[in-house]
């Protein structure tokens, strides 16, 4: 892993902030996408694990609701003074990891890594909708919570759904914690998560240090690879930061498009990256995603499968960290690792149909139930 100075998604030119009112999923729910989606996106799911992870139409029963009122508070008056800011950086991270967290890293805040307006659908029920977002933190703490391989594996289901679900939580819990504690330094500190975000998580991460914007428009770790999930701390305690890291991310997807053909929307691209916002990306058609995820709300309610299939969504064993280890190494080693993976896992990324979790299996639908509602056989 080499540390480098700038992120290895290319900037051409000043990247300009993003209005949150074109993010997917608010297209989505104001009828961007046309009446279909709004409608399928809007109606409450079939799903009790949906229900509860995701604060939409029942939010007295969501934990994440809860946690709004603790994503920025009052400070302690007593405010802790800051001589090293290496010590106070590695304190916070051993802080973070306390709470949950499985990696962290952090960085400046930089313009573009905060959004120019709310448009969260909260937003619009609070009369906030459109307004501008200020936001003057110095520094962002990236939080990456990991998700289980085994559970990805079923995706698209409510299996993977329920997965993702409660990466958001627990990257909420954590985000919100490591906010509290910060306050309680004294400090100014925000948490910013699913339904409480003013801040773009991924290029945070990538500046941060923790991985690299990949073909599938994930954030792929060394670690985890793409299997999981962000949540941000802004705050102006005095922190030194991490540098941006190349671990052969972009090279090994220029090779591989694993992700693009396996993708159930097709709306990855499998061609090269393209200039677009100021920096080269591979770019992904957004609202086609969204709408697969909207295609059938009786057996799913989004969709994981570029996580799924990537190369590096691998359990960690010795194999990984040797193929990890040799990404970065040259152009044989890549097409080696490519070999093997689709050797042993084209036909292999899915759990067979008959092993299931809990209530579910892969193709469960709530049109065999009764109710039309997702429950228990008790």
């Amino acid at each position: 892993m080499a540390q480098v100075r700038q992120v290895t998604s290319r900037i051409v030119s000043a990247i300009p902030r993003f209005d949150q009112r074109e993010q997917q999923h608010t297209k989505a729910a104001v009828g961007a996408l046309g009446e279909k989606v709004q409608q399928r996106w809007t109606s409450e799911s079939v799903d009790p694990f949906r229900r509860v992870f995701y604060p939409e139409n029942r939010p007295f029963n969501s934990p994440l609701r809860a946690l709004l009122s603790v994503a920025e508070g009052p400070l302690n008056p007593k405010q802790v003074p800051v001589k090293d800011t290496a010590r106070m950086s590695a304190h916070i991270k051993e802080v973070a990891k306390f709470f949950g967290a499985r990696l962290v890293g952090i960085c400046e805040l930089q313009p573009h890594h905060v959004y120019s307006n709310r448009g969260l659908r909260i937003d619009a029920r609070k009369g906030r909708w459109g307004e501008p977002i200020a936001l003057d933190h110095k520094y962002a703490i990236s939080i990456a919570h990991e998700m289980d391989y085994e559970r990805l594996r079923y995706s698209p289901s409510f299996i993977d759904g329920a997965e993702v679900g409660f990466g958001y939580l627990e990257s909420a819990k954590t985000a919100t914690s490591l906010a509290c504690y910060i306050r309680e330094l004294g400090y100014p500190a925000m948490a910013h998560f699913h339904v409480s975000e003013r801040v773009l998580h991924v290029p945070i991460a990538v500046q941060a240090g923790l991985g690299e914007l990949a073909r599938n428009n994930c954030l792929i770790t060394k670690e985890l690879g793409p299997r999981l999930r962000l949540a941000t701390v802004t705050t102006d305690l005095p922190l030194a930061i991490d540098s941006p890291i190349d671990i052969g991310v972009q090279s090994l997807c220029n090779e591989c498009d694993k992700c693009a053909r396996l993708c159930p929307s097709q709306c990855l691209p499998k061609g090269p990256k393209q200039v677009e916002r100021g920096y080269s990306h591979w770019v992904t058609d957004n609202d086609k995603c969204i709408t697969y995820w909207n295609a059938d709300r009786d057996k799913w309610n989004d969709c994981a499968r570029c996580i799924t299939v990537c190369p590096w969504n691998k359990p960690d064993r010795w194999w990984l960290r040797a193929a990890v280890w040799a990404v970065p190494k040259g152009r044989l080693a890549r097409k080696l690792l490519l070999w093997v993976d689709n050797l042993f896992w084209s036909k292999r990324f899915h759990l067979h149909e008959g092993k299931g979790w809990l209530m579910y299996t892969r193709s469960t639908s709530a049109k065999k139930f009764e109710s039309g509602q997702i429950h228990p056989d008790a």
